[in-house]
């Protein structure tokens, strides 16, 4: 391992040891994540040694082979928008104006954040906490990327934290790169994936109001 290696996991395990500690001072015991738990750590979660990912064994298997059942009707979406976007870059080089390429630009900025602070590092882990102006402007970012509601993105990705790389996973990467890439978007779920992310604790979405707004 290299030593940069090793430095890293030695601070993260003293880390450990002393969280563990001051609970053990203080009279508490460290909180760990349940079986039922979300798949993603909270401010009041103490990471545990596997990295607070608690999963389910009987799922932790092989891709079953199985085959897929395409839905077409994304397949002719998904087609269109990339013949659009390399039409785009066409006009964008030889007759689009000025104004329009920066206004191109602003929305693919304005719709990753909405994407990496909005769904993703907001309403699927909670990293951090947001006002309502803030999930407003966010949601709206969201709204530009064209990635499906929030709400669903973040359901996504907390199944897909809990139960990675097995038939549960939405993207599950043994399935190949395009498949966890795009193919996923492309056909019907696996069953193990409607199955276990009913299973998934989305309550602190349906409370947000906002969130809930953009779903319908």
């Amino acid at each position: 391992m290299p030593p940069n290696a090793q430095a890293g996991a030695q601070s993260i395990s003293d880390s450990l040891i002393a969280a563990a500690s001051a609970a053990a001072d203080s009279g508490q015991s460290p909180t760990k994540l349940q079986e039922d738990s979300t798949g993603v750590l909270f401010e009041c979660d103490v990471e545990t040694t596997d990295g607070g990912l608690v999963k389910d064994i009987t799922v932790m298997k092989k891709a079953e082979k199985r085959r897929l059942k395409l839905v077409w009707r994304n397949i002719i979406a998904f087609g269109y928008l990339h013949l659009a976007a390399l039409y785009g870059a066409y006009l964008m080089v030889t007759s689009a104006k000025w104004q329009t390429v920066i206004t191109a630009y602003l929305l693919y900025v304005v719709s990753g954040l909405g994407i990496t602070a909005g769904a993703h590092r907001l309403w699927a882990h909670r990293s951090y906490k947001a006002k309502w102006p803030l999930r407003v402007i966010l949601i709206i970012f969201n709204t530009i990327a064209f990635q499906d509601a929030a709400y669903h993105w973040a359901r996504d990705h907390r199944v897909h934290h809990k139960y990675s790389e097995t038939d549960a996973d939405p993207h599950n990467a043994t399935r190949g790169f395009f498949f966890s890439h795009v193919g996923w978007l492309l056909c019907k779920k696996h069953p193990e994936v409607k199955a276990k992310g009913k299973g998934v604790d989305l309550s602190d979405l349906r409370a947000d109001p906002i969130l809930m707004f953009q779903k319908k």
